[in-house]
């Protein structure tokens, strides 16, 4: 059997759209003979009629509206497939808008961002802030029009929307020397007699924290509300605020390079910890230069979980 041409499927599609073998003509810059003749080959090639000539205006048979569907899938694989191929024909280029919280991003700045520019030099990629707020922890956060990929501490509101946990992030109770030793403690729980500085996204009520502290060497998790004066939605604030002695706080040494003052004081076999997400539209959805910058992404952040 000989193979149908998409050139003639398209212009079937076409005839098919317009119900005119004039109107198809001049849409494909084509004489009326030029848009019969293909029509007439893909009919010759199926061994069946697929246009009813003899209606005005032109239209399907019974079996061209059975096929029609078909048609359609065939021509929308063929295109996704040479779009790939010259996708892959091409080196990643242009803007990729990265969204993040601001903690995230100096673990961007040191550990993601250098590398990728390294693979993909012809990138421009663009970080954006977007903090948490405590709904996102339970509803899912949003996906912003502009945004190719986010990375997140919660999967997002969007089902539709693809999240990939690549790392698990190990959090502690960080202070300057001196307001631990004015505010000593042994076990998470005493931390909730001692002043913090609070995160706005953890806020389950104005002035209050609940963390989860895990330990290591037991599985034993403790649930341990605490409550402070201070509370931002900026973690670099935050940890300015704590390296001038005005309190705890939950960070991870993620945030803390190059950061002097303060110190983890959790005893090592505890930590809090959370999960961190890229989330993205569907790969098929995506240029080529977001899709080869986010498999690197993630090919990046998983590493680091490897021993």
């Amino acid at each position: 059997m000989k193979q149908l041409k998409i050139r003639d499927l398209k212009i079937l599609l076409d005839l098919v759209e317009t119900k005119s073998f004039s109107l198809s003509a001049k849409n494909a810059g084509l004489t009326q003979a030029s848009i019969s003749k293909s029509i007439a080959a893909v009919e010759e090639t199926l061994g069946i009629k697929i246009i009813d000539r003899e209606s005005r205006p032109v239209r399907l048979t019974a079996f061209g509206e059975t096929l029609l569907p078909r048609i359609r899938k065939h021509i929308i694989e063929n295109d996704e497939l040479f779009e790939l191929v010259e996708h892959y024909k091409k080196a990643p280029s242009g803007e990729v808008n990265i969204f993040s919280p601001s903690g995230m991003q100096a673990y961007l700045a040191e550990n993601i961002l250098p590398p990728l520019f390294q693979r993909f030099p012809d990138l421009n990629v663009t970080i954006t802030t977007s903090n948490h707020y405590k709904a996102d922890y339970f509803k899912g956060v949003s996906f912003n029009n502009s945004c190719d990929m986010l990375i997140s501490y919660s999967p997002p509101h969007n089902q539709n929307l693809i999240a990939r946990k690549v790392k698990r992030i190990r959090m502690d109770v960080f202070a300057t020397p001196e307001f631990y030793e004015r505010h000593p403690f042994t076990t998470p729980e005493e931390l909730s007699r001692h002043p913090f500085i609070l995160l706005s996204s953890m806020a389950n009520n104005s002035y209050e924290n609940v963390f989860e502290f895990a330990n290591a060497e037991t599985t034993e998790v403790k649930s341990v509300a605490v409550t402070g004066k201070l509370k931002f939605d900026n973690v670099y604030t935050a940890i300015n605020c704590c390296r001038n002695g005005m309190g705890y706080m939950v960070t991870s040494d993620l945030l803390l390079k190059d950061t002097t003052g303060i110190q983890a004081v959790l005893p090592p076999e505890w930590g809090i910890y959370i999960d961190c997400y890229v989330i993205y539209r569907s790969r098929k959805n995506l240029p080529f230069r977001v899709q080869s910058s986010l498999d690197y992404i993630i090919e990046l952040m998983a590493q680091e979980n490897k021993p």
